[in-house]
């Protein structure tokens, strides 16, 4: 913009100037002013430009070039390093507070938003001095028109137009500048373009303070310069353009082969942990059938004992297999839904009774899971995955509670099932609840953190939404956490509710 408005403030100069000299070639006296004072006026404000477009405006020299796309096409490892490091900074992130994580994230955004509020600020301060500038430039060659100021050219001395030293000053300070700012060096044609501008403007400036007279050689040779210098601009710039469209197909062409490389490489991934996970599974089911074969034959309580260990592990290695191929049937959208109608509350109701009778056998008494039935509530979805939903919450719940109770509550609302999960534990840690629904996060020692993560995707494979929060200390001082889960009911489950009602009526 800043560019583009300087040179437009020269074309409407350099027109005034031309199309006026033309209607008046006739008109010595008009002339003999009239064209000195718009080069004047054209060059002083050309040369302003420059000068805060180069102190300002001109980048330090980059390393933006064609041949660094070879670093680029040699960059799979450095890609896999980045995305090992970006693995390492997130497993980091458990380490860290969520706290000093945000107060983190807020420092670089309010830089960010600082360096934009300094970008605008730079660009609103140099734009106004500019436009002022042009207006300036712009008028005095209007007032050029109307007013006659003989004598403006010296015959009496070597430099007959002093008034252009102003002009070939600022031409000079930008040459400078250019080299002191080493921008020279930059890769890009349209700077190579402005350097050479800059050279023949300031040849041109002192061939113009020369000129005598007007259209004698000097001042033809000037007007030449002036021209040369805007077609090799003109020139650079096309050049440049096609320069960065050449290096962007370049780079869309190596981003694009290293992303095929990069998708090649995660289903080459996805799919040795589906084999891994199958090959895990299968020697999983004949070890929990002898063992338990095996256990019911033992009578010695010791050595049945010993067989149990091999059970919990085994089930909790089953477990572990489950999760992996399901984290990875979502990763790769692959998720199937078997969808049916069921009554959910019946499905809560085997969810309590094995979770029940898991705190039998491990002897606690100290909690109790509450549940009560409120009629039947029919849902249209998978009952396998849903049922491993409230089992992933409910259990979730007992890993964090001690004592106290597990409250189950279900409803109809609208068009809607909400079921919550109430409990009297040591709560949700603040550091890990803004994530806890993403994978491996957890505090307990005994999970992988990919429970809830699997549980947040089947309900919102079913068009629903779960969450969790903590609830206000109780007597005890613990804090306890409420998990909601909330899926759709459409007319037609209403319809079918209806008619199993009827149904069970007539039986």
């Amino acid at each position: 913009m800043f560019v583009g408005i300087g040179f437009v403030t020269i074309t409407i100069i350099d027109f005034l100037h031309a199309v006026l000299s033309f209607n008046a070639a006739g008109n010595s006296n008009f002339l003999d002013y009239f064209i000195p004072q718009t080069w004047f006026a054209g060059r002083t404000f050309l040369g302003a430009m420059l000068v805060i477009a180069v102190i300002k405006y001109a980048p330090e020299p980059p390393t933006i070039t064609a041949t660094n796309l070879s670093t680029i096409s040699s960059s799979q490892s450095s890609l896999r390093k980045d995305f090992s490091r970006i693995e390492k900074e997130k497993s980091k992130e458990k380490m860290i507070g969520s706290g000093e994580k945000r107060d983190e994230e807020e420092k670089i955004n309010y830089g960010r938003q600082s360096d934009m509020h300094d970008d605008k600020l730079l660009h609103n301060t140099l734009l106004f001095p500019l436009i002022m500038l042009a207006v300036l430039a712009i008028s005095v060659v209007a007032f050029s028109f109307f007013t006659i100021f003989p004598g403006i050219v010296a015959d009496d001395y070597a430099i007959h137009r002093p008034y252009e030293i102003p002009a070939l000053a600022l031409f000079s300070v930008s040459l400078l500048y250019f080299y002191k700012k080493r921008i020279y060096k930059t890769n890009d044609f349209f700077y190579k373009g402005i350097l050479g501008a800059l050279i023949i403007d300031i040849f041109g400036q002192i061939i113009m303070s020369l000129s005598a007279t007007n259209f004698h050689t000097a001042h033809n040779i000037a007007h030449i310069l002036k021209n040369s210098g805007y077609f090799i601009i003109i020139v650079s710039l096309a050049i440049s353009s096609i320069q960065y469209i050449k290096i962007a197909k370049e780079r869309e062409q190596v981003i694009s082969s290293q992303y095929e490389k990069l998708k090649e490489t995660d289903k080459m991934q996805r799919d040795f942990i589906n084999v891994a996970a199958h090959e895990l599974r299968t020697p999983i089911q004949p070890i929990l059938g002898m063992t338990g074969l095996l256990q019911s034959k033992i009578k010695d309580i010791e050595h049945r004992e010993f067989l149990e260990v091999t059970i919990r592990n085994a089930k909790r290695l089953q477990r572990l297999t489950e999760d992996i191929l399901d984290v990875s049937r979502i990763d790769s959208h692959a998720l199937d839904l078997k969808k049916e109608w069921f009554d959910i509350n019946k499905t809560i109701e085997n969810v309590v009774r094995d979770c029940r009778n898991q705190l039998e056998m491990n002897n606690n008494y100290d909690v109790r899971i509450l549940f009560e039935s409120k009629g039947n509530i029919l849902v249209q979805g998978d009952r396998e995955r849903l049922t491993q939903v409230i089992s992933n919450v409910v259990g979730n719940s007992l890993k964090f509670t001690k004592t106290g109770n597990i409250s189950i509550g279900s409803e109809k609302k609208d068009s809607q099932v909400i079921v919550s999960i109430k409990d009297t534990g040591s709560g949700i840690d603040p550091e890990i609840l803004p994530r806890l629904f993403t994978k491996f996060v957890t505090k307990s020692d005994k999970g992988t953190g990919l429970g809830l993560f699997i549980s947040k995707s089947i309900v919102e494979a079913h068009g629903g939404r779960i969450w969790a929060k903590n609830n206000e200390n109780n007597i005890d001082g613990n804090k306890g956490a409420t998990f909601t889960i909330i899926l759709p009911i459409t007319k037609q489950g209403e319809a079918e509710l209806d008619k199993q009602i009827r149904d069970d009526y007539d039986e």
